[in-house]
């Protein structure tokens, strides 16, 4: 509940408003009055602080060409009606990307007196990216002009900012973060996992079925791995947590993979994730980069990481800020390399252990929530003094 004399902040994140992000925001709720504002249908509207849910083109429901036609109507789909009069009164609005519409309404709301300051957490990470729409590259260069602070989620999201001519003194450096009590792993966990008797592994993605999330690169390492014969001895299952575009190519591969391994296509509400990494023995993320998208950071990561378990990914995006060396690290699209990664795995009991403690221990002492919100509540009142 806020108290008087609470600095008031509005967290802006229309149909993208998540627990994902939400949970590092959360310790802050005693400090400041918070208050998050929504398109009519958010991914998650439940938090530790109220929500604001606004009408948006974003809430049409999803058919053909949608974003294309909606973007070039509005140049950018994010827009929230009557935002600007619900923002009146606020001391900072933090919203994200400064080609979102919602963050021209939120300086539109600081220009005519409404607000006091408007910060934004900045995820692209490729230089002059998402202009190809008439009207972007006006509202990235207004947005760099006007918002009084960017937070950028990778140091690679900040050298494209600076590249695109954001001033370096404007920027901050905050990634994301996890609440490391709530995905963690059981008392046995660790015991299991180095148990050298195993013969079962279960293999886990989680995340959207497509291209560019790498997999089909993880199903042509299975198919790999199926041929070798040190691991004859061993029931393996790749179980994929999400849906996609893909799944019918993939469950057609998947018909054509025997020889030990066994594959499971499930999905899973955000409640029951940590149970999910629980379960698993190992993790995978395999992304690859395309023209006009690479990994921003991949919260996934981070899940995996509280839960203590083996990963392999790829260097690609922020993927390498967000691990450090807490995974395994291959070239994104390298079959090979990742089939190699997931044998040493399955082979080696004291690798498994020691990836699994390394990525719990950098979980709690690097990506904690009460890391996250320390460096947010610096950086706010940083901003609000100014």
């Amino acid at each position: 509940m806020s108290q008087p004399g609470m600095k008031k902040i509005a967290i802006v994140r229309g149909k993208f408003l998540n627990r994902y992000e939400m949970q590092f925001f959360a310790p802050l709720v005693t400090r400041y009055d918070m208050t998050a504002f929504a398109s009519l249908t958010p991914y998650h509207d439940r938090f530790a602080f109220p929500v604001v849910k606004l009408p948006s083109p974003m809430d049409i429901p999803d058919v053909p060409y949608k974003m294309p036609v909606l973007n070039r109507l509005f140049t950018d789909a994010h827009y929230l009606f009557g935002l600007e009069h619900a923002l009146k009164g606020y001391d900072l609005v933090h919203t994200a990307e400064t080609y979102f519409r919602y963050t021209q309404q939120c300086l539109d709301a600081k220009k005519r007196g409404y607000v006091q300051k408007v910060i934004a957490t900045v995820l692209e990470n490729i230089p002059f990216n998402n202009e190809g729409i008439r009207g972007r590259k006006a509202y990235k260069q207004r947005a760099r002009r006007e918002l009084d602070h960017l937070i950028a989620l990778t140091e690679k999201t900040k050298e494209a900012m600076i590249k695109e001519g954001t001033d370096p003194q404007k920027i901050t450096v905050i990634r994301h973060f996890i609440d490391t009590t709530r995905f963690a792993p059981d008392t046995t966990h660790l015991d299991r996992l180095s148990d050298p008797a195993r013969r079962s592994f279960t293999i886990v993605y989680t995340g959207r079925l497509e291209a560019y999330k790498g997999v089909m690169d993880m199903l042509s390492a299975a198919e790999l791995l199926s041929h070798d014969p040190a691991l004859s001895p061993y029931a393996l299952t790749m179980r994929f947590v999400g849906t996609g575009s893909l799944a019918g190519a993939m469950t057609e591969k998947e018909r054509q993979i025997g020889n030990g391994w066994h594959f499971e296509h499930t999905s899973a509400t955000y409640d029951a994730m940590p149970d999910v990494y629980r379960d698993a023995d190992i993790f995978i993320a395999p992304s690859k980069p395309t023209p006009t998208w690479e990994e921003q950071y991949c919260t996934a990561l981070l899940e995996a990481q509280a839960s203590a378990l083996p990963i392999v990914t790829t260097v690609s995006g922020g993927i390498p800020e967000n691990v450090g060396s807490a995974a395994v690290l291959v070239p994104p699209g390298d079959v090979s390399a990742i089939a190699e990664a997931l044998k040493h795995y399955v082979l080696e009991p004291k690798k498994r252990r020691m990836f699994a403690e390394r990525a719990r221990k950098r979980a709690r002492a690097v990506h904690d929530i009460s890391i996250g919100a320390g460096k947010l509540a610096a950086l706010y009142d940083r901003v609000l003094s100014g």
